[in-house]
């Protein structure tokens, strides 16, 4: 009798292996069956499913729903009511894997609603998930500026590198000169600030902030008005700031330096994604010297502008080169 029930025993175990098996799907048997009560989808209750997954994470749940969430034994798919739950598997936080939760969110066009519906309104943990400040440390949580752009690791950093695309190549237009401008000018009262050429949303949601269109907004605060910038070319055009300026003859305390009626710069096109310091050369925005200039030398340009460049043509006062001002004669107007 004793062999005769181990033989029953073991029947039944290979019955309901055959039958997992046929699932075709990676579960494993429940260690604890029946936790779904009457009110397993009342918040208040005490067995509110979500009360029970904050206790186990997902695991528990992939004993019955399958690994993927999408029905297993149970044949009710949680992915009914939590359609991105699928996202959530051991490669949710690496960077490096095609289920990287960042990568989810950017294919839903940055759309965390989903999100919020377990993690809370304020991503500080909902009924049935932790915080997500764990990670996202800043104040702003996962709708920090440099989440999606930025330096992750550094509050301060809110431009790319990394582009929205991941990217932190400056040959990638994303990335492009962002870096340069914003840290690293020395030819110019001080380096740019972003909103000199975006639109600064107040918050993540600001309309126009994430929109269908990929491409961001550019704009030329402060810059002549037919200033632009080509997403095809990636060229920025027509800027004061890489020759677009004028001076004229009309209006000059030593008109005897003019040969025309205006001396005017070289309005130079630069390559946003080209960052080789080439397209910041002296010359490049305006000839050495500028047109309508009388004849010159670069080592002689200090005779009259001694208060900016000195006899080798190196700039020596930011703060009086590309100020929209004549500096000459130890005079600015």
């Amino acid at each position: 009798m004793r062999a005769k029930n181990i033989y029953i025993i073991v029947l039944l175990v290979g019955i309901i292996s055959i039958a997992c098996s046929e699932l075709k799907e990676d579960v494993t048997l429940p260690t604890k069956i029946g936790v779904h009560g009457p009110n397993a989808l009342v918040v208040q209750s005490p067995t509110f499913h979500g009360k029970i997954l904050d206790e186990n994470k997902l695991d528990g749940c992939r004993q019955c729903h399958a690994s993927n969430l999408a029905g297993g034994t149970a044949q009710v798919s949680c992915l009914n009511c939590h359609p991105s739950l699928s996202i959530h598997n051991k490669y949710i936080n690496d960077f490096t894997s095609q289920n990287f939760h960042g990568k989810y969110i950017a294919s839903k066009n940055w759309n965390m609603n989903e999100c919020q519906k377990c993690h809370g309104e304020y991503y500080a943990g909902g009924s049935s998930s932790p915080t997500c400040y764990t990670c996202h440390k800043d104040s702003g949580g996962p709708e920090a500026c440099n989440t999606c752009h930025g330096d992750f690791t550094k509050t301060s950093l809110i431009a790319p590198p990394r582009a929205l695309n991941n990217a932190v190549s400056t040959s990638d237009p994303g990335v492009g000169a962002h870096t340069f401008h914003l840290t690293q000018i020395k030819i110019a009262p001080e380096n740019v600030k972003c909103e000199e050429c975006h639109i600064i949303p107040k918050t993540f949601r600001t309309a126009g902030h994430i929109d269908s269109t990929p491409k961001a907004e550019v704009i030329f605060k402060g810059q002549p008005a037919n200033s632009s910038y080509n997403f095809t070319t990636y060229k920025c055009s027509n800027t004061y700031c890489h020759g677009n300026f004028e001076f004229l003859k009309s209006k000059a305390k030593y008109p005897f330096v003019y040969t025309l009626d205006k001396i005017t710069g070289n309005n130079f096109a630069p390559q946003w994604n080209k960052v080789d310091g080439t397209q910041a050369a002296c010359g490049t925005c305006h000839g050495l010297p500028p047109t309508g200039h009388q004849a010159s030398t670069l080592n002689a340009c200090s005779t009259c502008h001694p208060t900016v460049v000195d006899t080798k043509g190196n700039i020596i006062d930011a703060k009086k080169h590309m100020n929209g001002k004549i500096n000459v004669f130890n005079e600015e107007y």
